[in-house]
């Protein structure tokens, strides 16, 4: 049985979808650095001011100075480095005290400047000139263009540091470069004109060359993923953010004090961020959490849906916090997905996982629904492939119609297609060979990821495919994940307003693309497209042009096109992604809901009302 969406992909806009079939052969592959792009020139807008005023949106209420403002991690942070880690919670203590050279407003993510004031684009848009602002580091040193290109050289550009970002700044084989014009002057050449250069460089934080650049083995590159540990003393960690790391107790707390020399300010002039101390407490019972921030000790918290009605119905008795409910808009937490290990070393489940009828009949078997009802408590929405609907951009509609709903037939036929039937009546189904069709499912303790294997595990045993859940630790089942050392894996991420943004997990024959390593030579890390499937090599290829032209609407094209592969072949099948739901105490000011629905408030423009 085949399933009609494999001949459906849609050719209405204009674009004919064959013309790439030309680049799937050979050598043709290795040359999409000849394609003719059209080019659109595009230039950000230049600001002269050294202080950087603020959306006046973040900051509507004039201020209380100081305080402390208290929140929450569910776990210990893995490292304070950026680069040195894959680790979301170091990610966000970073964030509290690195800058990029570019930033994604707040609100709307609009590209602004930051740590570089302006830049001037060539008339060919391959050279972008970097002026940057009179910034210093929490210790007083002035930055300079050598911290900007230290942290490429040493961080971004080496593939040794766990969270380098080689994929997004090597354009057709050719990386990105970098000149120093003086001390406050920077060049960036790139091989072709980008349209996602400044939305990559928003993902870029800079570190500081004068306290790192002695601390690195020059004959272990590796040795980057050993800076800024959690036992690094916290004077030798130095930013330009608002807050600087003051105090960490193992398994207890971060805390973090205002950075003097910070570089943004509010409407009428004061210099940010309003609070005197932002700490984070590490609770791991979310009970705990939600007793804490009901008792007044934490400022706000992210609500499980399973936990809304319970939040707002104190809200409306009085209780002394507001809760928020928004479409999901935020890139993290991420849509849920499911998939299968291609590489896999049993050879009989490589070649049914290698097949689209098999994950096409595991989409069916997904009952997207009932996770959204009771995981959710309704409080979810089917979550993109995995753009979200409310990224206009770049959400291509046309998935609706190309995903599976929960159809317990067709997902039974498909399999008996396969031949993968009950041979011997014993209510499982088995290979040709008589092996029973028997798979892990790895997944994390947390609540919502053990209660969606559990459900989809059920279901698939229902109709004879025997699914074995595993939960462990999430940080061991990430390190699974990316060693290829699984079966089945539900995870969460790779989510951006600009999908260029993760093509480190989307395109083939990158490192986090972690279901087909395959595709990515292991020492040279370079694409092994005679790896790919043939419409592994089509998506490649959009995430080429993708980045290679500055015109918005062929950017769109290319990614419409990907998503809609990604609909059909369901590499990874999407399960739905949780709204933002958030409780905020009533006596923190600058946190509110815009009437479009975004939920409003940094750390750096709240503040503790008298």
């Amino acid at each position: 049985m085949k399933d009609p969406r494999y001949n459906v992909i849609t050719n209405t806009r204009g674009f004919d979808f064959l013309v790439y079939l030309s680049f799937l052969g050979g050598n043709e592959m290795k040359r999409y650095g000849l394609i003719l792009v059209l080019i659109v020139g595009i230039m950000l807008t230049s600001f002269a001011a050294e202080m950087k005023t603020v959306d006046p949106r973040l900051t509507p209420q004039a201020p209380n100075m100081g305080g402390t403002l208290v929140r929450s991690f569910a776990n210990s942070p893995q490292s304070f480095s950026f680069y040195g880690s894959l680790d979301n919670i170091a990610y966000t203590i970073a964030g509290q005290f690195l800058d990029p050279l570019v930033e994604a407003n707040p609100i709307d993510y609009s590209l602004e400047p930051a740590l570089a004031k302006s830049w001037d684009v060539s008339d060919d848009q391959k050279v972008v000139t970097f002026h940057l602002r009179d910034v210093k580091w929490s210790d007083g040193t002035p930055l300079t263009s050598d911290d900007v290109i230290f942290t490429f050289e040493k961080f971004v550009m080496n593939r040794f540091a766990e969270g380098n970002s080689i994929d997004r700044f090597t354009l057709g084989g050719q990386a990105i470069t970098w000149e120093k014009v003086d001390d406050k002057t920077l060049k960036a050449h790139l091989p072709t004109p980008y349209g996602a250069f400044y939305t990559v460089l928003s993902h870029v934080l800079i570190y500081p060359k004068h306290i790192l650049a002695d601390k690195i083995d020059p004959n272990d590159p590796g040795s980057v993923n050993r800076l800024w540990t959690t036992d690094t003393p916290l004077n030798q960690i130095v930013g330009t953010g608002p807050f600087v790391l003051s105090q960490y107790i193992v398994d207890q707390k971060v805390v973090m004090k205002k950075n003097p020399n910070f570089w943004k300010q509010d409407k009428w002039g004061n210099q940010l961020p309003y609070a005197d101390t932002l700490e984070y407490l590490i609770i791991r019972d979310p009970e705990v959490t939600n007793a804490k921030f009901m008792a007044g000790e934490l400022v706000a918290m992210t609500i499980a849906a399973r936990d809304y009605p319970m939040f707002k119905q104190r809200e409306l008795d009085g209780a002394p916090f507001v809760v928020y409910r928004a479409e999901p808009v935020n890139p993290t937490p991420s849509p849920l997905h499911i998939t299968f290990n291609l590489d896999v070393p049993n050879p009989e489940l490589r070649d049914v996982f290698r097949k689209t009828e098999f994950r096409a009949a595991m989409e069916y078997a997904l009952d997207r629904e009932r996770i959204i009802d009771e995981v959710y408590n309704t409080l979810a929405v089917l979550g993109g492939v995995p753009v979200l609907p409310a990224n206009a951009d770049f959400y291509n509609p046309n998935i609706e119609q190309l995903r599976r709903g929960f159809d317990l037939d067709q997902a039974k036929a498909l399999l008996d297609y396969l031949g993968l039937v009950d041979r011997n009546g014993d209510g499982w189904r088995q290979f040709p060979s008589g092996n029973r069709l028997s798979f892990v499912l790895i997944t994390s303790t947390a609540q919502d990821y053990v209660d969606i294997s559990y459900i989809f595990s059920e279901t698939l045993k229902s109709i004879g495919v025997d699914c074995v859940m595993q939960v462990i630790d999430g940080a061991l089942r990430n390190q699974r994940a990316l060693a290829g050392d699984f079966e089945a894996c539900l995870w969460a991420f790779g989510n951006q307003p600009d999908p260029q943004l993760r093509k480190a997990i989307w395109q083939p024959g990158n490192p986090l693309y972690y279901n087909h390593l395959s595709t990515m030579h292991d020492e040279t890390r370079a694409a092994v497209y005679e790896n790919m499937m043939y419409w592994e090599k089509i998506v490649f290829q959009m995430f080429e042009l993708g980045e290679a032209t500055m015109d918005p609407a062929k950017r769109k094209l290319y990614y419409d096109i990907w998503q809609e592969i990604y609909a059909v072949y369901v590499p990874f099948i999407f399960v739905c992604k949780g709204m933002d739901l958030l409780a905020v105490a009533r006596n923190i000011g600058n946190y509110y809901q815009l009437p479009e629905g975004m939920i409003v408030g940094t750390n750096y423009t709240i503040f503790v009302k008298n």
